[in-house]
């Protein structure tokens, strides 16, 4: 059997013309990148966006992107639900956004060749900055920025968010007028053919308009929309100076007014502009010569999958760490003498808790259990039979959705009913089968999240007339009603 290359070179990694021409070790690749592009063509959506050439913004979601996109989403609702549990724990949760602040700011730093230090960090969050250097004021500034997205909750995505963002990094101007005056100089080698690297200054208002109007109407799932936020604003640079950072903080802003707020301002985007800079400036180019942003978006799930993965070991160290102490006797023959020599060896240490961290054994990652009413899963060799063939006792299965059709009836739900929440809608999504009892544990479970907050969400969707609630024995159980 044939393999098909648009396939291939789409779903295993999604690649540019010249690394299909690598992967293969010839040039002659005409007839096989016509496959690839027929093949991402039934996958497209094309956006109303631009580049200075005229040439269409398209995203392409192929099974394998959006599956990866989906479980991405829910790993963001599982991360976010867990941060919110924190803040009923003060010393927990302050801890956490401590160590959190210091990767984000390390990165920073790292990237705009600043020398980093505890110190500054504990400074920066305790509001008590002393004497800095003007390089370290850069540091200061961007703690501004991260605590304004904690907050871009109540505020709303539009152009006045981007002029607050932009003024901490760019001099007010004796103007009405926030936006660069000037034209951007490229280094010479990013320059490709007769494309323009960034847009030019006279066009900076009209490419915004079309920016904001598209966000504020479009349906693309969100972390497509952050990640189309960052690329499109770095190719505006709308300030004279710092835009790509800007790009990024707007961006968290975006996540925070979508039910991500606890968990936004630690994305570790920032790693684009320092560890992944060769690689962004390269992709770049490539999705403002071909309008394939899908480029980008292979890169950024990678991104983002990298930094809740170290916000993840985060969380798990603050909460066990609590708990091994609990465990090994806060008693008053070891325990005060322990905790008190670890803290006295580094002073400045962000609540003593970097420190613990070098030494904490691995801890294993959480991970979602099972669905409460887990769908059949189908394995290549498997032989397809009815029900009647099967010899069970019931005459026939219940329907099943697609995970495409799950998507879209949960992007349904948070869209015509505001008062949901992401986990609510995710979990409704899909467990709402007529004639099925789903439990406030099921919740819980899929959720990951305390037995409260199932209880009190469970609740929710029942008062909302998305469940009927009943009581049977001792528990309450929630059946699916019909909704108009």
């Amino acid at each position: 059997m044939s393999i098909n290359q648009g396939e291939r070179f789409s779903n295993e990694r999604y690649l540019t013309r010249n690394q299909v021409s690598r992967a293969l070790g010839t040039t002659l690749i005409d007839d096989i990148w016509k496959e690839v592009l027929q093949y991402r063509n039934a996958f497209m959506t094309t956006l109303p966006l631009r580049t200075v050439e005229r040439n269409r913004i398209n995203v392409v979601l192929t099974p394998t992107i959006s599956d990866r996109i989906s479980q991405l989403d829910r790993r963001l609702t599982r991360i976010q639900a867990r941060i919110q549990e924190l803040t009923v724990n003060h010393v927990q949760f302050e801890a956490l956004n401590a160590l959190l602040y210091r990767d984000i700011l390390k990165t920073v730093a790292s990237g705009y060749d600043i020398t980093f230090n505890e110190g500054i960090v504990t400074q920066l969050i305790n509001d008590a900055v002393s004497v800095l250097s003007p390089r370290e004021m850069f540091l200061n500034d961007y703690y501004r920025g991260l605590e304004l997205v904690s907050n871009a909750q109540w505020l709303s995505f539009d152009e006045r968010l981007l002029g607050d963002v932009g003024r901490i990094f760019n001099a007010p101007s004796l103007s009405n007028y926030i936006y660069r005056t000037t034209e951007i100089k490229a280094p010479r080698q990013l320059v490709i053919g007769s494309l323009y690297p960034h847009v030019p200054v006279n066009q900076v208002t009209d490419f915004l308009a079309d920016f904001y109007k598209f966000m504020a109407s479009d349906s693309l799932p969100t972390i497509v929309q952050s990640a189309l936020t960052i690329f499109y604003l770095d190719y505006i640079k709308p300030f004279e100076a710092h835009s790509e950072i800007i790009a990024v903080l707007v961006a968290k802003s975006f996540l925070a007014q979508n039910e991500l707020s606890f968990i936004a301002p630690f994305i570790n985007f920032e790693l684009m502009n320092d560890k992944y800079k060769e690689n962004i400036e390269e992709i770049f180019q490539e999705v403002k010569k071909s309008g394939d942003l899908t480029y980008f978006i292979d890169l950024f799930i990678n991104v983002l999958n990298e930094s809740l993965q170290a916000v993840e070991n985060h969380i798990t160290f603050v909460t066990t760490s609590e708990l091994e102490a609990e465990i090994h006797g806060l008693d008053e023959e070891v325990a005060p003498v322990e905790v008190k020599e670890v803290i006295n060896e580094e002073p400045e240490d962000l609540f003593g808790y970097a420190k613990l961290e070098e030494k904490a054994k691995p801890l294993p990652i959480y991970t979602p259990k099972a669905s409460a009413t887990p769908l059949p899963q189908e394995t290549p060799t498997a032989t397809k039979v009815t029900v009647a063939e099967a010899g069970l006792g019931i005459s026939e299965l219940p329907p099943q959705l697609s995970e495409n059709e799950i998507l879209r009836l949960e992007r349904h739900l948070k869209e015509s009913d505001p008062s949901l929440s992401r986990a609510e809608a995710y979990f409704y999504a899909r467990h709402c089968t007529m004639g099925k009892y789903y439990t406030i544990n099921d919740f819980k479970e899929v959720i990951g999240c305390a037995y409260e907050t199932a209880r009190t969400s469970m609740d929710h969707l029942s008062n909302s007339g998305y469940y009927r609630k009943e009581k049977f024995k001792n528990k309450f159980i929630y059946t699916p009603t019909k909704k108009a």
